[in-house]
C-alpha cells in the first residue's frame, strides 16, 4: 500500500521582488513631529529628503515584496502617523 500526502500552505508567502522590478513611489508627506523624520515602514525601502513644497519632507519608497501596492503604502504611512500630500508618483 502506497500513501501520498499533499501539502498546501494555508497562507500566501510574500514573494521577494527582483531589484528594479517594482515601481519607486515619490510623494510629499507630513510627519508627526513636523520634522523630516524617516517613517518605519515594514516591507518598504525608504528614503527621506527634508525638501518639500507642501509638507515636511519628500519620501521615496520601493516595495520589497510584489504584493505591496500604493494603497498598502498609504495604509502603512497612516499607521505610522504620517500623511501623504498630493499625488503619489510612480517611476520604474
Amino acid at each position: 500500500m502506497t500513501m501520498t500526502a499533499s501539502i498546501r500552505p494555508t497562507t500566501a508567502l510574500p514573494v521577494p521582488a527582483p531589484h528594479g522590478f517594482l515601481p519607486v513611489y515619490t510623494l510629499e508627506i507630513t510627519t508627526p513631529t513636523g520634522q523630516p523624520t524617516t517613517p518605519l515602514l515594514p516591507g518598504w525601502t525608504v528614503h527621506v529628503w527634508p525638501v518639500a513644497r507642501l509638507g515636511d519632507a519628500t519620501l521615496q519608497v520601493q516595495a520589497l515584496y510584489t504584493h505591496l501596492t500604493e494603497t498598502d503604502l498609504r495604509r502603512a504611512l497612516h499607521a505610522a502617523g504620517y500623511a501623504a500630500l498630493g499625488p503619489v508618483r510612480a517611476h520604474q
